[in-house]
Order: structure tokens, then sequence, then C-alpha cells
């Protein structure tokens, strides 16, 4: 599997690739599971780059991307969509002015899910043993997701993950782990 590079720089998802699976322990903490999650994410979009690069999937790579694609990032938009943004929203001011950039995180969750439809039936298509060979419009659509990732990530990071850590209270948090751990099946 292709490391991300900036998921190797340290923190809790240093050298987390998107087909380790996330400690379960970690849901305790929500906002740190997010963010290990997010790590796996661009993890997702380096092997795409990688692939890019290649030309073409190798068939078990190709499986574990459709695994996770299929598995785990509609976990993790319902832990946004249903937990963090409602949560959070709760609990902004004013001048955190975050209405307009919740909506268009959604908007990008959307978005993500189609293109996701799209690579999926790139990636599982069975036409022999060999590689799967990316054309001109796989690669782009694949180029177009990482790319895509890469500024959601950036604004869920930079911004959402940040006013969180301020403005959302224990109470908040322990709700928030509760919620993931049935959704997760790591209920108590």
């Amino acid at each position: 599997m292709i490391i991300d590079d900036a998921a190797a720089a340290g923190g809790e998802g240093a050298g987390r690739t998107f087909a380790d699976p996330i400690p379960t322990a970690l849901l305790d903490a929500p906002l740190e599971y997010i963010l290990v999650d997010h790590a796996r994410q661009r993890s997702v979009c380096a092997a795409f780059r990688g692939f890019i690069r290649q030309g073409y999937v190798d068939r078990a790579e190709a499986d574990a991307v459709v695994t996770y694609l299929r598995r785990d990032v509609d976990l993790h938009h319902r832990d946004e969509e249903e937990d963090l943004f409602p949560s959070l929203l709760r609990r902004v001011l004013l001048e955190d002015d975050l209405g307009a950039t919740l909506a268009r995180l959604v908007a990008d969750h959307r978005q993500s899910r189609t293109m996701i439809e799209a690579i999926i039936a790139v990636l599982a298509r069975r036409a022999g043993p060999g590689p799967i060979r990316l054309g001109s419009a796989a690669r782009k659509l694949l180029l177009a997701y990482a790319a895509s990732e890469h500024h959601h990530l950036a604004a869920e990071n930079g911004i959402v993950l940040a006013i969180a850590r301020v403005r959302l209270t224990r109470g908040d948090l322990t709700a928030m782990s509760a919620t993931m751990k049935d959704r997760h099946g790591a209920g108590a």
C-alpha cells in the first residue's frame, strides 16, 4: 500500500494507510478519530496519485481501495454530518461564521459520493487476472478526486476541527463518542 507522506510526518495518523483500521478505542476521543480518518483519506489520495503515475492498479490494491471506499468513507461522512457538524452548529459563535463552510463541506460529501461510485466502477471491473489499466478518463477521475479531497480535508482540519476543539464541551464529545461507537459497531 502507498503511504501518504503527510500522514507519515507525525501524529496519531502517522504511517497509517487507508487499509489500516482505526483502533476502536480512539472513538473515545471523537475529534482525534476523525483526524486519523482524515490521514487515511490523504493516504488513499496519495495511492491514487501513485496509480496515475504507474498507469495501472494492481488487483489487490484495487480491491483494498474499493473495500475502503464502500465501507469507510460513508461512515466517516456520517460521523461528520450526523455528529460533528450538528454539535458544532449548536456551539459556534456568530463570529465563527461556520454555517456556509459546513454547508459547503456537506455538498462536497455529495460530490465525493458521485465520484466514489465512478471510481468503484473503474476499479471493480474484472477483465482478467492482471492489473487494471487506467485510461485517460480514469486518470482524470482519480486526480480530480484527490485534488477535491485535498482541499476538503484542509478545510475540515484547518477550520472545522480547530473550532471544534475550542467550542465543543466534554458533554458534546461524550455524546459524539457514543453515537459514533454505535455507528461503527463498537458500542459499549
